[in-house]
């Protein structure tokens, strides 16, 4: 239960994190923007200069005016200023420029005083009227009163707006600040756990591999026990013969003492030497075994299988001319595999052996070479004692020996051997058996496209 809810809880902080993260991430943004919203809405800043660029207007108007009262000439710097005047109204009877008079109190007034103004001014582009120079300067002299009355008040709003947008700001800021806080609270947090499971990740790997390891080291102490047990077999057995018979030997010659002949003498002698040289024969096959695969070496190159073959059956006849060994090549001539030739000649020397060793002297032993699928393929047959079913899946196992091959000198090595051999070139070997039928051994090589080396 303890356990369950600690893993709710490791799952359920760090995702509270995140949410409160990304809330608070959304929430600053959110701020942020209307921070720069406000700063590009400073409307009374504005109505100040369009308030400023009317009044002068207007003052210039009434200059223009007034030197025209005192010399009268020429009308168009008048109607010049008298335009100008007229833009600055459309541009303080303009929308946000409105709406900020209006809130100031200021637009009826404006609006009525400017039109009294337009409305004296508008026979200036008229040749035939005669405009009234003085009442349109009066009328620009309440007009600039106004103008002057409401740029106070613009300036005050604006002073009111600035330090309340100073307020805004300020206030805007301590929020991020705040949320910032939290911000990198919960990122602390998301880190922490972060770390946290990744050292949890570390653990668990640093377990896993040192159980991978527990269960390497498992597997070895199981095969060097199964080898163990091997071995103490095969020894007990092969080296358990020899030792009875020079014991008995022995034996003999103590009770019969002083009265025992020469020749029975000779006859035991002989038959302790004989288990004597078929102990060193075991010891000696073992030690060479593991001479040959530490000093291994492997020289891959393309070679005729049917030839190495045939190689093999030649030499295996001449160190028993009365065997019947058959060979056959079904490959006609295209039996190219990538190997060691030395090593592969070795596998089918040892099947050759196993297949005479293990069969009557009249029976004949069968090798062929074929290809399939790929492979080039040695098949070694004998039709001698067979493997048991049960035996069959050990044959390969270092010191194995089977149960129908007990009467046999051997260590049970050569096939563990063959084919460990057979693997390093990438190969394999199969086997078939029967009792009292016979053994099949199929050594498989993979097929070479190359042609062989000179």
């Amino acid at each position: 239960m303890n356990l369950t809810r600690s893993g709710v809880l490791g799952y359920m902080l760090p995702v509270l994190a995140i949410i409160v993260l990304a809330i608070l991430l959304t929430v600053t943004l959110f701020r942020l923007s209307n921070i720069q919203r406000a700063m590009h809405n400073n409307a009374n800043a504005n109505m100040v200069w369009v308030i400023y660029q009317t009044h002068i207007e207007s003052l210039m108007l009434g200059d223009a005016i007034q030197h025209w009262l005192i010399e009268p000439g020429d009308e168009g710097e008048i109607a010049h200023r008298y335009q100008m005047f007229q833009s600055r109204i459309g541009i303080l009877n303009d929308g946000p420029q409105k709406r900020a008079l209006q809130a100031m109190g200021m637009a009826d007034a404006l609006a009525e005083q400017a039109e009294v103004v337009l409305q004296l001014g508008g026979a200036i582009n008229i040749q035939e009227a005669a405009p009234d120079y003085r009442k349109m300067r009066a009328a620009l002299d309440e007009f600039s009163a106004l103008l002057l009355t409401t740029s106070n008040k613009a300036m005050v709003a604006q002073w009111e707006e600035a330090g309340a947008r100073i307020d805004t700001y300020r206030n805007a800021v301590l929020a991020i600040f705040f949320l910032m806080i939290g911000i990198w609270v919960s990122s602390a947090v998301i880190s922490v756990q972060l770390l946290l499971a990744l050292k949890r990740a570390r653990d668990n790997e640093r377990v896993k591999q040192r159980e991978i390891e527990l269960q390497k080291q498992l597997e070895n102490e199981r095969k060097i026990s199964e080898l163990y047990r091997s071995f103490g077999s095969m020894v007990s057995h092969q080296f358990r013969t020899p030792l009875a018979i020079i014991d008995a030997a022995m034996q003999r010659l103590i009770r019969v003492g002083d009265r025992v002949e020469a020749a029975e003498v000779a006859h035991r002698a002989g038959q302790a030497r004989e288990a004597t040289q078929r102990l060193t024969y075991l010891i000696e096959n073992i030690l060479r075994a593991d001479r040959f695969m530490e000093q291994l070496e492997v020289a891959m190159a393309p070679r005729s299988l049917a030839d190495l073959a045939q190689q093999a059956v030649a030499e295996k006849k001449e160190l028993v001319p009365g065997r019947d060994i058959q060979f056959l090549d079904e490959t006609t001539g295209t039996s190219m595999v990538e190997c060691d030739p030395l090593l592969t000649s070795q596998i089918i020397g040892n099947l050759l052996s196993n297949a005479v060793k293990y069969s009557e002297d009249d029976k004949p032993v069968h090798v062929r070479v074929h290809r399939e699928a790929g492979w080039v393929c040695c098949e070694v047959r004998d039709e001698g004692r067979g493997i048991s079913s049960k035996d069959m899946p050990h044959v390969f196992k270092r010191y194995f020996r089977a149960w129908t091959a007990t009467d046999v000198v051997g260590t049970g090595i050569g096939l563990h051997i063959a084919m460990e051999l057979a693997l390093l070139q990438y190969g394999e070997i199969q086997a078939w058996s029967e009792p009292e039928v016979g053994s099949t051994f199929v050594l498989r090589l993979p097929e070479s496209k190359k042609e062989e080396a000179v």
